[in-house]
């Protein structure tokens, strides 16, 4: 069941169809980095019994507030998303070798470059990346006038 989980992951399966395998007898355990305090009623992390973890979506907000070196500012901000996820995926015992599925948000697509420079760095040479979907949004939540969020990221892991 795991690889075919991992192979309908790669292929790009929508993740409804993900969560679809994932039985009613799955054991459903939240992931909270120490720390972390979510700014809505959501989990940073829901990993299931069956090995699956789903990540929230991560901007790049640090202790609650987009750092003054990250505004307006798409390589910083994208360097704290994927620390951020990195925290979750730790702290729920894995790692970006383990991801299968990334959505990507961006506010402008013109920083997709920008975007792909950074987060491509978290997978070494030979090593694959998840699959994955970028998209262009309106508004991210965490803006703030000055400050506006300008990319987030979310992702499932199998282990």
């Amino acid at each position: 069941m795991k690889n075919l989980i991992k192979m309908l992951a790669a292929m790009g399966v929508a993740t409804f169809a993900l969560s679809s395998a994932a039985h009613a007898e799955d054991v459903r355990t939240p992931v909270y980095p120490k720390g972390s305090s979510p700014i809505a009623p959501y989990s940073p992390g829901i990993k299931l019994s069956n090995g699956m973890l789903f990540v929230s979506g991560q901007i790049a907000y640090v202790k609650g507030a987009i750092p003054d070196n990250a505004k307006n500012d798409i390589t910083e901000q994208t360097k704290i998303v994927m620390e951020n996820l990195r925290t979750v995926l730790s702290e729920a015992g894995y790692d970006f070798d383990d991801a299968v599925r990334a959505t990507v948000y961006l506010t402008d697509m013109d920083n997709y470059g920008a975007f792909n420079k950074v987060y491509g760095g978290y997978w070494g040479e030979g090593k694959t990346p998840p699959s994955r979907v970028a998209v262009e949004v309106a508004k991210l939540p965490g803006s703030k006038p000055g400050a506006p969020t300008m990319v987030e990221v979310s992702m499932v892991a199998v282990k």
